[in-house]
């Protein structure tokens, strides 16, 4: 059985599998799979396939990038990641001009999903997203968050706003979402495994070498 985000774009963002064992998925993408799946299925794997065919009408014009320029960067992203090279694809050919993903692969596995999502901006005209929307619609896929902070922040102009941070923290993975308010104000979504989640905290927490030694 599968919950789905209701109202806004997160729906087709976020989703979690409550059979044994939650899986989280990002855009069609399973949070955990392996650079090889991850690059043989969903949009990635419909464009790799069309490029290996030489089908460049398939490949979507709506990146900055040619279609042949496209499909050869494309490819050498699989091919290092598959190969098991760590490293970062930033996804480009989504609709929503208020969101980007980036994917993070560890060891030929996608572990990290980093999501950026533009604040409503009425001054440029953004449309983007708050974080109350974000926020509701994780709570509503994901239950009350594992724990929950207020901090001040003041801009470069001296305005004082408060910034929210939540987190989500299940047995398979670790949802991280900061805000940054005011003007030009974005929301991040940080999704990762369970085992990064802690693996990152480790190293963060570790002491500092004594300089001695």
């Amino acid at each position: 059985m599968r919950k789905e985000l209701m109202g806004f774009m997160l729906v087709a963002l976020f989703s979690v599998a409550t059979a044994a064992g939650a899986q989280v998925k990002i855009e069609d993408h399973s949070l955990g799979e392996t650079a090889e799946q991850f690059f043989s299925e969903a949009h990635e794997g419909m464009i790799l396939s069309a490029c290996a065919k030489k089908d460049f009408a398939k490949v979507d014009r709506s990146i900055k990038k040619t279609a042949k320029e496209y499909c050869t960067w494309l490819t050498s992203i699989r091919q290092r990641m598959v190969s098991g090279e760590s490293g970062k694809y930033k996804g480009e050919v989504s609709p929503d001009y208020t969101k980007t993903t980036t994917y993070v692969f560890v060891a030929g596995k996608f572990v990290t999903a980093e999501i950026l999502f533009t604040a409503p901006d009425m001054a440029n005209n953004y449309k983007g997203k708050s974080f109350a929307e974000i926020s509701g619609g994780l709570k509503a896929t994901y239950g009350p968050p594992t724990s929950e902070s207020i901090m001040p922040y003041q801009n470069a102009y001296g305005v004082r706003y408060e910034r929210h941070q939540e987190l989500w923290l299940a047995e398979s993975y670790a949802i991280q979402v900061d805000e940054q308010p005011g003007s030009n104000g974005w929301t991040s979504v940080n999704v990762s495994t369970r085992e990064t989640y802690d693996k990152l905290r480790t190293e963060v927490t570790k002491p500092p070498p004594n300089p001695l030694n």
